[in-house]
């Protein structure tokens, strides 16, 4: 996943990068939850660019995909295992009650927890590099990112 930005401050070797939502990110949303059109990230400076300089972001699209599905699939795994969990206790021991009501409870549980989880390992994520948005070059003036679809990371 590619993105062009421009370089707001740097200080030491971390540059702080705004990047305009692409037509595809105003599809999702998730970013500010739709209420700016700029996004603030910190970058490594590895190509030593300047400050008011654009440059290419990028972050490898496995990256991409496996914190999307930590981020979707996992809660969403842990709400239907809550609502299976609670069919198997009522067929093992017998639920009192309305055995529905025990599977909304219990998959709630579970999927709020997953959140929690997935919030608690976030500092360990965010120190791995695999996640982490790099600096790949210093981008012209007018260039946009559909010019770069067919150009792998350098």
């Amino acid at each position: 996943m590619n993105q062009i930005g421009r370089i707001i401050s740097i200080e030491g070797n971390v540059a702080t990068v705004e990047l305009e939502r692409s037509s595809a990110c105003e599809k999702c949303g998730i970013c500010h939850l739709g209420e700016t059109q700029k996004l603030h990230i910190e970058v490594e400076n590895s190509i030593n660019a300047r400050e008011g300089q654009r440059v290419l972001i990028a972050v490898q699209p496995g990256s991409v995909l496996k914190a999307s599905s930590i981020l979707y699939l996992f809660p969403l795994l842990a709400l239907v295992g809550g609502i299976c969990l609670a069919y198997f206790l009522n067929w093992l021991v017998g639920l009192p009650g309305n055995v529905e009501w025990w599977g909304i409870g219990s998959g709630m549980v579970l999927f709020f927890l997953a959140y929690v989880i997935i919030r608690l390992r976030e500092p360990v994520r965010r120190k791995n590099p695999s996640y982490a948005p790099r600096m790949i070059r210093v981008a012209d003036e007018h260039e946009e990112i559909t010019d770069m679809c067919e150009i792998a990371d350098e």
